[in-house]
Formats: structure tokens, C-alpha cells, sequence
């Protein structure tokens, strides 16, 4: 899933797009029924965040992921930043020649 949407879910549930404190409290308190836990598995900081919210359209896995959120093969669906290695090699061969 993308980090964008993990940021969703936490605008959905404060009610506004959050701060990076307030997404940090919010991730590192995530309720999954009655327990409470780290979304990315571990608490996160606020410079974390910070760089969390710069980069939204990042793939990562999240514990409360359901099936039908979950990315199936990264390659099909790269955020607007992923370049293929093997494009760019090509693209670099033919302005060589």
C-alpha cells in the first residue's frame, strides 16, 4: 500500500489532513479492536513523519492492511518518481549514438 493512503486514513479519522505530530500520535496508537498498537510496527518520530508525509506515493506494508488494499505487484503501479533501470540504460545508449 502506499504511504498516501496510510495518511488517509489518518485525515479520515482526525477529521483533517494531519501534522506530522499529530500523525505521529496517531500511528504510533492505532487501535486494531481492543488492542493498541505501532502501525509500522514500531513507534515512529516525528522526523519520521515529517518524511513520511513528503513521501506519499512510497509502497510500504502496514499490519491493519485488508486484502483488497494491498498492492499486488509494486511494478505495475510505481509511484511518479520509480524510473526502470533498464529504461534508463537504453534511453542512455541512445543518445550515445
Amino acid at each position: 500500500m502506499m504511504l498516501g493512503f496510510v495518511v488517509r486514513r489518518c485525515a479520515a479519522t482526525i477529521g483533517h489532513d494531519p501534522s506530522a505530530e499529530e500523525f505521529t500520535a496517531w500511528a504510533n496508537t492505532y487501535h486494531d479492536g481492543e488492542r493498541t498498537i505501532y502501525l509500522f510496527g514500531r513507534a515512529i518520530t516525528i522526523a519520521e513523519a515529517r518524511v513520511i508525509m513528503r513521501h506519499r506515493g512510497r509502497p510500504v506494508t502496514v499490519r491493519s492492511v485488508a486484502a483488497h488494499e494491498q498492492i499486488e505487484d509494486i511494478l505495475e503501479s510505481p509511484a511518479g518518481n520509480v524510473t526502470s533501470f533498464a529504461a534508463a540504460a537504453a534511453r542512455i545508449k541512445a543518445r550515445r549514438k
